[in-house]
C-alpha cells in the first residue's frame, strides 16, 4: 500500500505571480490563440507596444498593471525577446490577491498611523 504525503506550501505574494507566468508560444500557433489559452489559465500576459492593441483585457477578466505599467519580457504574442516596455496583464481576482492599488495602500497606512497613535503597534 503506498502512502501520499501532502506538503502544505506558504505562498508569498512573489512565488504566486511566478507561477502565473508562463512558458512561451509553441510554434506553429497563431498569436491570438495562444493569449486567449493564457488568458483561459488565468496567467500573467505579457504584451509588447504593438501587441497590447490587439488585446482587450477587459473581456476575458483581465486587467493592466497601472502602478508599474511597463516590465522587461518575451512577449506573450509575438515572441518578441527582452522586450523592455510589454504591458503585463493580471486576473482580476489574482490581482486583488497579491497588488495593492495606491488607494488601498494610503487607506491601510492611514489605519496603521492611527493605531500606532492608540498604541497598538510597537
Amino acid at each position: 500500500m503506498s502512502s501520499t504525503l501532502l506538503i502544505k506550501k506558504n505562498w508569498t505574494k512573489q512565488s504566486l505571480l511566478a507561477d502565473q507566468e508562463v512558458g512561451g508560444r509553441k510554434r506553429g500557433r497563431t498569436a491570438g490563440s495562444w493569449v486567449d489559452e493564457i488568458a483561459s489559465q488565468k496567467k500573467v500576459i505579457t504584451l509588447c507596444p504593438l501587441c497590447t492593441n490587439k488585446f482587450n483585457p477587459a473581456k476575458v477578466g483581465f486587467r493592466k498593471e497601472k502602478d508599474i505599467p511597463y516590465c522587461t519580457a518575451t512577449c506573450d504574442g509575438c515572441s518578441v525577446k527582452n522586450e523592455p516596455k510589454c504591458s503585463w496583464y493580471i486576473y482580476e481576482e489574482t490581482y486583488n490577491e497579491v497588488r495593492f492599488t495606491k488607494d488601498e495602500s494610503r487607506a491601510w497606512h492611514k489605519r496603521k498611523a492611527e493605531a500606532i497613535k492608540r498604541g497598538y503597534y510597537i
